[in-house]
């Protein structure tokens, strides 16, 4: 029997095959691509019930390109985010309905402000433990905070410069009460009312008594001039 005759050359259009063998290779009919008369060939199957077709002229190196749909849920995210995009930019730049990053940090600092404000109500108090109170009258800017507080409210009695008038001097080293970090926080709060020294936590929180007692230990040994004579027991005020 006579093999079949091959057909011309010209009969499948030149790269619609490219480095595929004709049984694995189905041109598109409709591809625009293709030449007006050329044969129908075969429709390349993958898989099991599928048909994938190839588009002519676009098979290189082995590597074919198929005539199939985007897969729907990927259609609808790219309309989706089509329609999106416009009412975004109108939502942010023309009618403000969509918060930018200006309105989403000014948010930001009114509910850290907030909390602030509800941690400062709540939280914990000042430390006056021994060790913050020893911290407390070592740091010179506590100090020099401390001193405007005490000359609107103890130099009237322990002078200016500390040097004492009614009240003790309280730049040596004689203290009538204790010399010891607690003890002076304790003096400064509670006062000695019968000796006509007010309580100053009546009038000074915490924070502002800290700064009374670093600056009464900044005192200690600058040796005012007219520095009232020692009164009570020498103790070295130290941290």
């Amino acid at each position: 029997m006579p093999e079949p005759t091959p057909p011309p050359s010209d009969a499948v259009p030149e790269g619609a095959v490219g480095d595929n063998a004709l049984s694995e290779t189905a041109p598109d009919p409709d591809s625009p691509l293709r030449k007006p008369g050329a044969p129908e060939l075969p429709e390349g199957v993958i898989g099991e019930d599928a048909v994938d077709r190839v588009i002519q002229g676009h098979t290189y190196d082995g590597i074919r390109e198929y005539d199939n749909p985007m897969p729907g849920w990927w259609v609808a995210l790219f309309w989706a985010g089509i329609v999106f995009a416009p009412i975004y930019m109108l939502g942010v730049h023309v009618f403000d309905w969509i918060n930018d990053y200006g309105d989403d940090y000014a948010q930001a600092g009114a509910r850290l402000e907030e909390v602030r404000a509800v941690y400062a109500a709540t939280g914990p108090s000042f430390k006056t433990d021994a060790g913050a109170l020893r911290e407390y009258a070592a740091d010179a800017q506590m100090a020099e905070a401390g001193a405007a507080d005490f000359a609107a409210i103890c130099a009237a009695c322990h002078g200016d410069a500390g040097q004492g008038v009614i009240g003790p001097n309280l730049t040596d080293d004689y203290w009538i009460h204790g010399a010891d970090v607690e003890q002076i926080w304790t003096s400064i709060a509670e006062g000695f009312p019968a000796q006509g020294m007010p309580p100053m936590k009546d009038q000074l929180d915490e924070e502002a008594r800290a700064q009374v007692l670093a600056y009464v230990y900044a005192l200690q040994g600058t040796d005012p001039p007219g520095a009232k004579a020692p009164e009570g027991e020498p103790a070295t005020a130290t941290l």
